[in-house]
């Protein structure tokens, strides 16, 4: 038996949580929203390196893919992995400065592609595969661990590692990134529904070359950066390569956020680019490549190596991490200050963004954490030797690497040794050193209760703890609806009258008004030291793709007559629809005395679609009578045929009326084939698993009463039925034989004598119920 997990009208956060794209997760408490940092798992798991195998039918493959590499024409090969084979995988070579300055060196750079001869195939999930040669990287690890540690904050690739062979001859280890694709993107954003750009100098354009003395004018020439190049998108298209979109003119979000973005006065520059561009995830990206010194990056090229995404939920720009071969540069880039390049016109995102002071002091707290967590010399040192120890065999062991195994081992001190200088110089620097406020808590409360789901008649109240040592100018709650989007300010205080404690105590309080049933909502706090640049902390830490957050729940109806009385998620062989075909079904019981109409309630399994299917008008659930529900996605063969199916797994289920009260729900765990889920005692007790009592007494799976017994005497034959239909019941029964629609309505009442044939030749197909005294059947009509 397997209980029912009773909660008063809470929707469980974790359960309520399975539609959330892979890379956002809830906390073991369900009190905050991650998004990014989370262990590598499947193909891209970090500890393990896998083995492809390519094979090439051409003799001269290596030739086709020299002469194919300008036209990007892939050729086709066999890839074998795991036991695992795949025809005609599109194989070419990938790269710019990787490709043409390993000249006639074996180890490039690979694309494969999965997609070649059909788009439906995928291993492990993925179809489209980098194989990097770590080009001016002889540690191999330079991507590799820059990647890692900023998917921590930013969306970003992952990485492991493979070995490769090409028609049996051994190639060597290669980094393996994601590709920049519709999976990346469902991973991270809500839909992979939006526009993706990289900005690079599309095939065949005349926008001019990309390195420095190329005749577009090389980095930083105030073209690709999101710079305002005029209305027209023809512009656009000479820098930018459109790699994919649902949008019949995706160009013109771009051109509306350069614009913006370079022609907005300062004083107003924060509040109308956050329409279009996600500022938030916008400084994280900033601060990650300069923390790490991208120099194939924005805030490096300011023209190439980077990709934006205009999500369709919000509507919003997000510009995206692309090819970290060079991160982490120890040279020159070193003593990249935190605004490098922030007072070069052409790098809008850094000269216009970081010239408003909110968003600024934003962006160094963001750089602040990085600094902290991901370059903590402590754990970062530790996890490069493991990385490196991983490796080290197979580089020494690789047959085309394109540096010697003693450059490997010196690589990986050298980028021990960058882990601590940019640390250092980066704490040295003085707007870093400037001390911010410390948040020592924080927690919303509803009617006094910490941490508690508010329904939708609720307001939530957020307290929060803040200590400085130079002072604070104001704390800031951030709040929003939706699991994306922008947020509302509201001032926090702490005066005693906020649900903040004691006027002076530090604790400040402020109001999240009732939201409605099904929302989640978002929140987090900032605090703003009294200091002169008005530095600020957060908390979480990481938002605000780290928050906290709670579900609002339906308020209750109370006391309810009408029951989720059992269900079936896996029905193989127990119960027929009136087509014949055997699917999930929901059976309700109206435990009162009176009939109840159900006309315009909803049943749901999602708890963010409240509304997700609506009772058809008309029905009605007599008294102690039982209503059957197909979960089946098909509402076209029947009013009683909702738009969504059970899961086997687990999930939950919830009856709501139509001003959106809860009446009842149910949350249950894995389900056996052709076993019910019911309620014992019927209508009223926990459920349990046990065999199915489909549209009657739940107790008589136990049949211990004379009730039991007058039930299971009644016998309809044939049923399914089309003509008619026989009804046998013990001699002594005196009710009339009753029979109840789909809808729950009444459609005769006859005396029983034996023997009673009930003509349904003209009965429109569907399921009925049958009622005589405490005895009922469901039949199920067929023509």
């Amino acid at each position: 038996m397997k209980p029912i997990l009773t909660i008063c009208c809470c929707w469980p956060l974790l359960l309520a949580a399975q539609n959330l794209p892979p890379e956002m997760y809830l906390s073991s408490d369900g009190h905050q929203l991650f998004t990014g940092g989370q262990a590598t798992t499947g193909l891209y798991d970090e500890s393990v390196i896998r083995t492809i195998h390519l094979d090439f039918d051409q003799s001269n493959y290596w030739t086709l893919l020299t002469q194919n590499y300008q036209s990007h024409t892939d050729i086709p090969a066999t890839m074998t992995v795991e036991g695992q084979v795949f025809d005609s995988v599109g194989v070419r070579f990938k790269g710019m400065t990787s490709y043409q300055q390993t000249q006639n060196k074996d180890k490039k750079s690979f694309n494969l592609s999965l997609g070649y001869a059909t788009d439906y195939e995928k291993w492990m999930g993925y179809k489209t595969f980098n194989l990097n040669n770590c080009f001016q990287d002889a540690s191999f690890l330079r991507e590799f661990f820059y990647l890692h540690q900023i998917r921590r904050h930013i969306p970003a690739a992952k990485a492991s590692f493979v070995q490769l062979y090409l028609n049996d001859e051994y190639w060597g280890i290669y980094p393996n990134v994601q590709q920049l694709n519709g999976d990346f993107y469902e991973e991270w954003f809500m839909s992979n529904n939006g526009t993706n750009w990289r900005a690079d100098q599309p095939a065949g354009s005349t926008g001019g070359g990309p390195g420095p003395g190329g005749p577009g004018g090389g980095w930083g020439d105030g073209t690709a950066a999101l710079n305002y190049l005029g209305t027209d998108s023809t512009e656009y298209k000479k820098y930018y390569t459109l790699k994919s979109t649902d949008k019949t003119d995706p160009w013109s979000d771009l051109i509306a956020t350069c614009n913006v973005l370079e022609n907005t006065p300062l004083g107003q520059l924060q509040n109308e680019l956050s329409t279009y561009m996600d500022l938030d995830r916008t400084l994280w990206y900033l601060a990650s490549e300069i923390a790490f010194t991208d120099d194939d990056s924005y805030v490096f090229k300011g023209k190439m190596d980077y990709y934006l995404y205009w999500e369709a939920e919000t509507g919003r720009i997000t510009p995206i991490e692309y090819d970290g071969n060079s991160a982490m540069e120890t040279s020159f880039a070193q003593q990249w200050t935190p605004f490098y390049h922030a007072n070069d016109a052409d790098y809008p995102l850094l000269n216009r963004v970081l010239a408003v002071p909110a968003l600024r002091q934003r962006y160094l707290a963001h750089l602040r954490t990085i600094v902290q967590e991901e370059l903590d010399p402590v754990a970062t040192l530790a996890a490069l030797d493991g990385y490196a120890q991983q490796i080290a065999a197979l580089v020494q062991a690789d047959p085309k690497k394109l540096y010697t195994y003693t450059q490997f081992t010196s690589e990986v001190t050298e980028l021990k040794n960058y882990i601590t200088t940019r640390r250092n110089y980066l704490l040295n620097n003085v707007e870093m050193q400037q001390i911010a406020p410390t948040i020592a808590t924080a927690a919303h409360y509803v009617q006094g209760q910490e941490w508690a789901t508010p329904t939708s008649l609720e307001e939530v109240h957020v307290r929060t703890t803040v200590t400085s040592t130079n002072g604070i100018d104001h704390v800031t709650l951030f709040y929003t609806t939706g699991l994306v989007g922008n947020f509302t300010a509201a001032t926090m205080l702490d005066d005693g009258q906020h649900d903040d404690g004691n006027a002076g105590d530090g604790v400040f309080g402020a109001t999240i008004p009732a939201q409605a049933a099904g929302n989640w909502v978002r929140y987090y706090v900032e605090a703003t030291s009294a200091n002169t640049a008005k530095s600020v902390s957060y908390l979480p830490v990481g938002a605000e793709h780290d928050v906290f957050i709670y579900k609002v729940s339906p308020p209750s109806a109370g006391a309810s007559t009408v029951v989720i009385n059992e269900l079936m998620a896996s029905n193989q062989v127990t119960a027929t629809d009136e087509n014949g075909e055997f699917e999930d079904w929901i059976e309700l019981y109206n435990t009162g005395s009176a009939a109840v109409d159900i006309s315009g309630w909803y049943i749901t399994d999602n708890p963010d679609n409240l509304d997700k299917w609506a009772f058809p008008a008309g029905t009605i659930i007599a008294p102690n009578t039982y209503l059957i529900l197909w979960a089946d996605e098909d509402s076209s063969q029947g009013p009683l045929h909702a738009n969504f199916k059970l899961a086997a797994g687990g999930e939950t289920l919830a009856l709501l009326n139509t001003q959106l009260q809860l009446e009842d729900e149910v949350v249950f765990e894995a389900q056996e084939a052709d076993q019910g889920y019911a309620r014992v005692p019927n209508g009223t007790g926990p459920f349990v698993i046990q065999t199915p009592t489909f549209g009657y007494n739940n107790n008589e799976s136990v049949g211990t009463t004379e009730e039991n017994a007058l039930a299971q005497m009644l016998e309809m034959v044939p049923n399914p039925a089309d003509q008619s239909v026989r009804i046998t019941l013990p001699a002594a029964a005196r009710h009339p034989v009753e029979v109840f629609n789909a809808l729950g309505q009444r459609k005769l009442s006859v005396p029983y004598t034996e023997g009673l044939t009930l003509p349904t030749a003209d009965w429109p197909a569907g399921v009925y119920v049958l009622r005589c005294g405490d005895a009922e059947r469901v039949l199920v009509i067929r023509h």
